[in-house]
């Protein structure tokens, strides 16, 4: 029994509305990223006596902060709750922007910049984890692009928004204007958003390691920075090496050790993702250096006002939300390295061309206008798909940790990308202004030109169809995407190194290929039984099947393995064994004549196909009574039409996973499951539509059957398994009732 309170929830909100809402706190963070940038040379007037190396604080802190906490409070969202979270980060972002309006100097700003990094920290992915809760599986590509999109847009209008607010009234309006935005999208998220919170997190993340990754960078920033002043091989910059080296050695090392890492050592296998993130930090640190040089150049050296700046940026924003959303597609089918690369190289050209065609009189359309086409151009074709490209090889459930982690490898090269920039440009004058600000566009062109060779590095690229997310050192849960499968990526029997199919030559394997006839066997389905006539022989694709001798299961076969053969070569004696689908599973089944047809081909045919036989019979020893082995595959079914399925599903899969790596699942294909049995101790599948081929395949197949009602349902006509599991949801039932559910399934 449960308490209905334990497992009922608010009534959702519209998708839609979520999406809206989710976009707006997303908006606000993204708006001011963009618009401080804009507003850095109004800054700097109102602090003459700090250096350009000291204003830098001001973007740098912000994006040490938010690298650094954007993984560790993701995961505090998911414990917590996401629109508790979402609600705390839009209040501390924007009581935050008040505070930065109001600092009286220089240190206080950067130290509002911080706690403001802090909220944008939790605000962005409690935002994004709410969308994807809200819209079921097959749409939440789509709303995960439109939340995107909210941030694209928020890059184009970030600098005329910001050209006039700074225009309008000085720099500190532009963190004023979002007290009137944040009380708004706090309203909002308030009246539009039930609460909500992910199953098996029930472990602080490692805290820790955010804090020594945030020391370690911000000491690594401190001796890039003041490298010029005070000297390489001064005392003070050096002490600054050794404590970055010493600290992010720190944060490494409690990635490595906690149960809830930062970093994910296991992501970090996988070479697209590792060289994918690699290339967005020096992506990152290009894109950093030339927003904030081109901005310097429009208002030192051409003389226009920030409004006037604000505009000129313009137009690469728009090309390259225009371009990234054409390449997505084209990239995913024919390639990603096909389209980073030469983006990377036409980013590369737009900051060459910026270096030595734009000159010191102000030429808009000629000179300024060509460049941003390009560089939009090169942004829209590599930066986002460097994403696509790292996140795609990332298995599902670890989906949302490797965004975390990606996001915070482009703030991470923003940070380096800035402070590199200011030893480059030192402190500009009206005398040196031209001359250093050209040297900044030739760094970020190289930049880009590394990017083209991370590009390179990617290596093949391959849709996962499952997602892992460590829940803790004992144990882990998976919690897959719903996604089809390419039939193609699958092996042919002929194609397992395991199979027998493998080891024979490939003429013989082409003559039972082309002889076969495909049959699907459902799960418990007889194949044949002891003592039937042997007319073929089978080749196992996918499923399982369970030898049964005596009434005990003695042996268990998967995908490549034969049988049947030894029948067909002792002249059709009768079956020594019967067969039965223990899932569903897919045979070619190869006739007596098409058999020896093979054997018939030439010496070498024979000769093979014994030393095959050898080799199964020798791997084919009976194993130990199975019948009554543990569940691998449960099943959590409804009863009716609004039962709770997947809350009961969830509390199981957290039991399970104590001690047990646990994958969760709605509809997946017989290869998957295949897949996810070989990879997981328990697989747990969740059926809620009552009737539909899933739910019949679940009742059909599982090892433990979890039936779920409301407690004040009659029972249903049950012609699946006795012996299930029942969970009645909501008040206790009468004894009749339950009477009436114990004779119904003997549970």
């Amino acid at each position: 029994m449960a308490d209905q309170k334990s497992v009922e929830r608010p009534a959702r909100t519209a998708p839609e509305r979520v999406l809206l809402v989710a976009a707006f706190g997303a908006f606000l963070a993204f708006l001011d990223a963009t618009v401080v940038n804009v507003a850095f040379p109004d800054i700097r007037e109102s602090f003459p006596d700090a250096s350009v190396g000291d204003l830098s604080w001001v973007l740098n802190a912000y994006n040490i902060v938010f690298a650094a906490f954007l993984v560790v409070f993701g995961r505090i969202t998911d414990l917590l709750g996401r629109r508790r979270m979402f609600s705390l980060g839009t209040f501390v972002f924007t009581f935050a922007s008040v505070l930065c309006a109001l600092a009286p100097s220089l240190e206080l700003l950067v130290a509002a910049r911080v706690l403001q990094a802090l909220g944008a920290a939790l605000l962005v992915p409690a935002s994004l984890a709410v969308v994807v809760e809200a819209f079921p599986t097959e749409r939440r590509s789509h709303a995960v692009g439109l939340w995107g999109a909210s941030a694209a847009v928020a890059a184009g209008l970030g600098p005329p928004a910001g050209g006039a607010l700074v225009e309008l009234g000085g720099w500190r309006l532009a963190f004023l204007i979002n007290l009137p935005i944040g009380i708004a999208a706090i309203m909002t998220i308030r009246g539009n958003l039930v609460e909500s919170r992910a199953p098996g997190r029930r472990k602080l993340p490692d805290l820790r390691g955010a804090l020594l990754l945030a020391a370690g960078l911000s000491a690594l920033t401190t001796a890039i920075i003041q490298g010029p002043e005070w000297g390489w091989a001064s005392p003070g910059v050096l002490l600054c090496e050794v404590l970055a080296i010493g600290l992010i050695g720190g944060f490494v090392a409690s990635s490595l050790n906690h149960p809830q890492p930062m970093l994910d050592p296991g992501l970090l296998v996988m070479r697209p993702f590792t060289m994918g993130n690699l290339a967005t930090i020096v992506a990152g640190m290009g894109f950093y250096a030339y927003m904030l040089t081109n901005i310097l150049w429009l208002q030192y050296v051409w003389g226009y006002n920030i409004l006037q700046a604000g505009a000129a940026l313009v137009p690469g924003a728009v090309v390259a939300a225009v371009v990234a959303g054409g390449l997505g597609e084209v990239a995913q089918k024919h390639g990603y390295r096909r389209i980073i690369v030469p983006g990377a190289l036409v980013w590369c050209a737009a900051y060459v061309w910026y270096a030595q065609v734009v000159g010191p009189n102000p030429a808009f359309l000629t000179e300024w206008l060509p460049g941003q086409i390009l560089s939009g151009i090169g942004v829209g074709a590599t930066l986002p798909l460097l994403a696509s490209a790292a996140l795609t090889s990332v298995p599902g459930g670890r989906y949302a940790t490797a965004s975390a982690v990606l996001s915070s490898a482009r703030q991470l090269g923003g940070v380096l990308g800035i402070s590199i920039l200011v030893v480059i440009i030192g402190t500009p004058t009206a005398a040196n202004a031209e001359a250093v600000l050209r040297d900044g566009w030739v760094f970020c062109a190289a930049c880009f030109a590394l990017v083209a060779v991370g590009g390179l590095l990617l290596g093949r690229i391959k849709e996962q169809e499952t997602v892992e997310e460590p829940a803790g050192r004992s144990g882990q849960m998976l919690i897959p995407e719903q996604r089809g499968t390419d039939s193609a990526e699958l092996l042919t029997p002929a194609q397992r190194p395991d199979s027998f199919l493998s080891r024979l030559p490939a003429e013989v394997r082409a003559e039972f290929e082309a002889a076969g006839t495909t049959r699907v066997l459902q799960g418990g389905a007889w194949l044949f039984r002891e003592g039937d006539a042997a007319h073929s022989m089978y080749l196992v694709t996918s499923g399982r099947l369970e030898v049964v001798v005596a009434g005990r299961v003695v042996r268990e076969l998967g995908a490549g393995a034969v049988l049947g053969e030894l029948a067909l070569l002792t002249d059709g004696q009768p079956r020594s064994a019967s067969v039965r689908a223990r899932r569903d599973s897919v045979l070619v089944e190869v006739g007596r004549e098409a058999f020896f047809a093979a054997l018939r081909r030439g010496p070498e045919a024979p000769i093979a196909l014994a030393t095959a036989l050898a080799e199964e019979l020798r791997s084919a020893s009976p194993t130990p009574d199975l019948s009554s082995a543990t569940p691998a595959l449960v099943a959590v079914v409804g009863l009716h039409s609004g039962a709770p399925v997947t809350e009961v599903a969830l509390v199981v899969a957290e039991g399970l996973n104590a001690g047990l790596r646990v994958a969760v699942t709605r509809e997946v294909t017989t290869e998957q499951l295949e897949r996810m049995e070989r990879d997981h101790d328990r697989v747990v599948l969740i059926a809620d539509e009552l009737d539909s081929p899933w739910w019949q395949a679940c009742v059909r197949q599982s090892d433990r059957l979890v039936a779920v009602s409301a407690s004040s349902e009659t029972p249903p006509a049950w012609e699946g398994p006795t012996g299930a599991d029942v969970v009645l949801v909501g008040a206790r039932p009468s004894e009749e009732m339950l009477l009436a559910w114990s004779e119904t399934l003997s549970p």
